[in-house]
């Protein structure tokens, strides 16, 4: 017989070795907390007992499943968030050696939704929004970040000094997500803003904090995702932009630039970090007025 709790917190402790984002390691352990008290209910006392019918049963029991804040049947694409997190979950059984789990559901495929992008215009506008002080070289350096290189939020975060590598015109991103590392070409204004900012802004903003942090605040700490994202939000209100977005819409609308540019899906989906096209192809979908 297994543990449910032991098993969620070494399943949570997986995700966060594998560095995961905080939403996966929010959600995830709760969906399969969720799915491993459906089998308990059901007579499933051991991994082995939780065959394709069971797991089966649980897929249905979702499509009709109420969400507590809303009240309504959950979405199909909350349906997919769960699929993933069994999926990671069955990675973490096999790899401990705790068993073998079968996860094959069979989900229809639904319209892929509009991605928000930014015009090149927009963009602009949010470079133009930065000042010339210390702060304003951060700020572009955080936009070289998220637009210029395409980074996810905790990739951001975890950013040394060190990966920055100007001579080889490359970011080392070292713990992408799944664990992940790749580089990311950085070239150009993307370059400069970087070099800019390292040798004339981050040394003065730092005062007398020691660490290795790339991106820092006006006292010198390591700047958090919610400090970056604060950071979007000033330029956002100084270009006047009448729209709500956030970091990640910086990272799709490098990827939809470059795609409209010509550079192939299998080459974004490397310089995204993606472990296949089918995340990238989503950018395939975006019309024509949004490019």
């Amino acid at each position: 017989m297994y543990s449910k709790e032991k098993l969620v917190e070494g399943f949570l402790q997986y995700l966060q070795l594998q560095n995961y984002d905080k939403t996966s390691l929010d959600n995830a352990p709760k969906r399969i907390a969720e799915f491993l008290n459906f089998m308990y209910e059901r007579g499933a006392k051991t991994i082995d007992q939780m065959d394709g019918e069971l797991t089966n049963q649980f897929l249905e029991y979702l499509k009709i499943r109420k969400s507590k804040r809303t009240g309504r049947v959950i979405s199909h694409a909350t349906i997919r968030n769960y699929q993933r997190s069994l999926n990671r979950f069955v990675k973490y059984l096999h790899q401990t050696d705790q068993g073998h789990l079968e996860i094959n559901w069979q989900l229809k495929t639904k319209e892929v939704k509009q991605v928000e992008v930014l015009s090149k215009e927009e963009i602009e506008r949010l470079y133009q929004a930065t000042s010339d002080d210390l702060l304003g070289m951060r700020d572009r350096a955080v936009l070289a970040v998220f637009y210029g290189c395409g980074l996810r939020r905790n990739e951001a975060e975890q950013l040394k000094l060190n990966d920055v590598l100007p001579d080889k015109n490359l970011l080392y991103v070292g713990m992408g997500k799944g664990g992940k590392s790749r580089y990311v070409p950085m070239v150009g204004k993307v370059k400069s803003d970087m070099i800019n900012y390292i040798q004339n802004a981050r040394l003065m903003l730092m005062n007398k904090q020691v660490h290795d942090r790339l991106i820092v605040g006006i006292k010198g700490k390591g700047l958090s995702g919610q400090g970056m994202y604060n950071v979007l939000k000033r330029l956002r209100k100084r270009a006047n932009l009448n729209k709500q977005f956030g970091l990640h819409t910086l990272r799709h609308t490098i990827a939809t630039h470059l795609l409209a540019q010509g550079m192939s899906l299998e080459q974004i989906a490397k310089f995204l970090g993606h472990s296949s096209l089918e995340s990238t192809q989503i950018y395939t979908h975006i019309n024509g007025k949004s490019l």
